[in-house]
């Protein structure tokens, strides 16, 4: 289990696989999967952005094991071209059914139970200019790392490293790397 497979699952719980599930088994509460760093160009209706930003690590007693907290921010944007007032009309109502749905679940994976810290309007004056309101809600979960895990981690970035090729120079090990994120296979 990593951060990754947290917001895997969160992601999975309000956009559906790949945000490609087809509308009519979509829940009217669903949000469009979004990838902040592209920008926002269109959206079709509220978008979502799932990030494990921070962790803690503390020493269990007696063991090799580690307890980790981890800090995970869930970011919401909506548009609306009309005024600001209706953007706030369809935001504060997705806020509270994200927190809801979050608050208490372990997301069926080995954590303890997520909580929620706060959540805040992050709009700046681009997105004002967007028309969109964009929100983080901030979680918290912990679970403990143990050397089990660690080498389940250890095998999984192995694979990772694999996928990379070195295109310009033979002894550099990580250079670029191709992966199909419709399928989540490496090619």
């Amino acid at each position: 289990m990593t951060d990754f497979d947290i917001e895997e699952r969160i992601s999975v719980l309000f956009c559906g696989e790949n945000d490609k599930t087809p509308a009519r088994e979509r829940d009217s509460f669903w949000f469009k999967a979004i990838d902040i760093q592209a920008g926002i160009t269109t959206l079709s209706r509220p978008g979502m952005s799932v990030a494990v930003m921070s962790g803690d690590y503390e020493t269990e007693d007696a063991t090799d094991n580690l307890k980790v907290t981890s800090k995970i921010i869930v970011t919401l944007v909506v548009k609306n071209v009309a005024k600001e007032k209706e953007r706030r009309r369809i935001l504060h109502p997705c806020v509270k059914h994200v927190v809801w749905k979050l608050q208490g679940n372990d997301l069926g994976l080995e954590i303890d139970p997520l909580k929620v810290k706060n959540w805040k309007d992050v709009t700046t004056p681009e997105h004002l200019a967007a028309t969109l309101l964009v929100a983080e809600i901030e979680f918290e979960t912990a679970y403990t790392l143990t050397p089990e895990t660690e080498e389940a981690s250890y095998r999984n970035l192995l694979s990772i490293w694999s996928s990379f090729k070195s295109e310009e120079e033979p002894h550099e090990e990580l250079a670029t790397s191709k992966v199909n994120f419709d399928n989540g296979e490496t090619p």
